[in-house]
């Protein structure tokens, strides 16, 4: 994990053992959103899930939808999901910031906070563009929304979570720090193996939006722009952006 310029992805082999150390649970979250759609009254039979990771979301979708398709940003994520969800699930690497696959679905989906990879307004605008022109007449997305300023703790936060995996251990730790719009986050990493112990840092900063500014960037995208403050079963209580288009 040395020589290079450090990543995430170097760990994605690790990436479940870590949330379900922490009791992610995805077959919940997945039923929530589509009783959600449902309840909105969207007749789904297609989905696109949008930086999809191991296709943990994706693998519950497909066994109440007709298609599912996922896009992600890392090779590493992708090959992972291909091994869980088999040839007929397609997958495409793809950058959320702008992607387009000539084609739109009942359901777009954007879970687990990925939105907040983006860099400033300007790549929020371009990423939730990218995902409505993908949402079909009487179509749906749902973005599960970076944490907005208002729910960031005051000194920010400091974690330690570890798993087990047959080959190994790891342990993440990780702390965040308000800077101005921006959360500032460091992790660091330890994975030992019987090889020996590898560890690996990582900077990230993720803007702060508010919700308003959420809805704003669905409207800008010709959606009908809708914030959730709670979503009863989706863990990370950070609310649901959504946006309908007309049919």
């Amino acid at each position: 994990m040395t020589g290079r310029a450090p990543s995430y992805h170097d760990l994605a082999g690790w990436y479940d053992a870590l949330y379900d150390a922490r009791g992610k649970d995805y077959r919940r979250e997945a039923q929530v959103l589509l009783e959600l759609a449902a309840a909105r009254g969207v007749t789904a039979h297609d989905l696109l899930d949008v930086a999809c990771g191991t296709g943990r979301h994706l693998a519950v979708f497909a066994d109440h939808l007709a298609e599912v398709v996922g896009t992600d940003g890392s090779s590493e994520m992708l090959t992972i999901a291909a091994a869980r969800l088999g040839p007929e699930v397609a997958l495409h690497e793809a950058d959320l910031r702008g992607f387009d696959l000539g084609r739109t679905f009942d359901l777009v989906t954007c879970l687990f906070s990925s939105i907040g990879h983006v860099e400033d307004a300007g790549e929020l605008d371009a990423a939730v563009a990218s995902m409505a022109r993908h949402v079909a007449p009487g179509g749906l997305l749902l973005i599960e929304p970076w944490l907005t300023p208002d729910r960031v703790r005051a000194g920010g936060v400091r974690d330690l979570v570890t798993a087990e995996q047959e080959d190994g251990t790891i342990a993440r730790v990780s702390s965040s720090r308000r800077e101005g719009d921006v959360l500032a986050l460091s992790f660091g990493w330890a994975v030992a193996t019987p090889g020996g112990v590898a560890t690996l840092e990582e900077e990230l900063r993720m803007p702060l939006f508010t919700a308003e500014r959420y809805v704003a960037a669905v409207e800008r995208a010709g959606l009908r722009g809708e914030w959730l403050t709670e979503v009863e079963g989706l863990a990370a209580s950070r609310g649901l952006l959504l946006g309908s288009r007309s049919s």
